[in-house]
């Protein structure tokens, strides 16, 4: 059993130091999993039970936090058919200047926050709480608009993207000014998605325009109030990984993938910058040996022995996952885990 101790382990990770023992990070893991973990179901599907619940399989894990959504606080948006798969051009509730008149903005300040009070009392001593958002800046305004329509608008109606990136970035930077000052949070966490295989999902111009001036705001906030600010994000970011920590300061980055970046490459590259989270490609965790997970795994604490890394998976821990490699690849930090 390994105990965590948030200060000593993780934050001296996103610190870039080394921390006092090995560190596992994941920001999401399919409730299925999580109830192996803990080695019980949630007493019922309050959000509290079954954050309750997150706490123990993530104390079970050895991880230092545990990640949650500290409202129901979210942007409005159309359903989709399917949460599984769905594509980026569905949906969508604003694509012209009298859809934004009508979209009624949920305000993130009129949400209770008293689940970091209420859960505070369950952490475990040495654990904090990763607070994350309910999908990011540019993830928001996809699915208010769709890909497609957001292309379009960049283009014929720039004023209106203007203006929607404004009211999503200033309502994501309220939500985390509601969260910062609160002493069980130790890091804020800015998962968007900006990119896939080969690019980003709009230009880089457009993402130093429109969405890295929020994400400026996140990280002083978290930084002035003695927390850790890291992001998730998929794709390429070749052009503008740099941006990360000299631009927008982020303190960790989490998600590779061995099609565009390897994490081994991204910490010989990045490492001594800013601090690389996770990244075994979900594909290698799904499909390889449990011997090969463990190889690799083990070889990257190795390779980052020196400090700024800790072992995870490259984007989360979905259901698809076997248990058996997903727990190989833990077990090289807590090898007496059992579930």
């Amino acid at each position: 059993m390994i105990y965590p101790d948030f200060d000593n382990n993780i934050m001296k990770v996103l610190s870039k130091g080394k921390p006092d023992r090995p560190c596992l990070f994941e920001f999401l893991i399919h409730q299925d999993i999580e109830n192996l973990l803990s080695g019980s179901n949630p007493k019922s599907d309050s959000q509290f039970d079954i954050l309750k619940n997150r706490i123990k399989a993530f104390y079970n894990a050895g991880y230092d936090f545990v990640p949650l959504l500290a409202s129901p606080f979210c942007f409005i948006k159309s359903e989709k058919h399917t949460l599984s798969s769905y594509s980026l051009n569905e949906g969508g509730v604003i694509s012209s200047r009298a859809d934004f008149q009508k979209y009624i903005w949920n305000d993130p300040t009129a949400y209770s926050y008293d689940l970091l009070d209420k859960l505070s009392k369950e952490l475990p001593n040495g654990m904090k709480f990763l607070v994350k958002i309910p999908d990011g800046i540019l993830e928001n305004i996809i699915a208010i608009t769709s890909f497609e329509t957001l292309c379009y608008l960049l283009y014929d109606e720039e004023d209106l993207v203007v203006e929607l990136f404004e009211n999503i970035g200033f309502r994501i930077v309220k939500y985390f000014e509601m969260c910062a000052s609160h002493k069980s949070v130790g890091i804020l966490f800015c998962n968007d998605d900006w990119g896939f295989k080969s690019s980003t999902m709009i230009s880089h111009s457009d993402l130093k325009r429109f969405v890295y001036p929020h994400y400026i705001k996140v990280a002083e906030l978290a930084h002035s109030n003695g927390k850790a600010c890291a992001m998730h994000s998929c794709g390429c970011f070749d052009g503008i990984y740099e941006d990360l920590f000299n631009v927008i300061k982020f303190d960790g980055k989490h998600s590779n993938e061995d099609t565009i970046l390897p994490v081994e490459d991204a910490y010989k590259r990045y490492g001594d910058k800013i601090a690389i989270l996770g990244g075994i490609d979900i594909n290698f965790l799904c499909k390889a040996p449990k011997e090969k997970i463990t190889e690799r795994c083990h070889a990257m604490l190795d390779l980052s022995a020196n400090g700024g890394y800790a072992l995870g998976s490259g984007n989360s821990i979905a259901n698809y996952v076997p248990v058996e490699n997903y727990l190989a690849m833990i077990q090289c930090v807590n090898p007496n885990l059992k579930i």
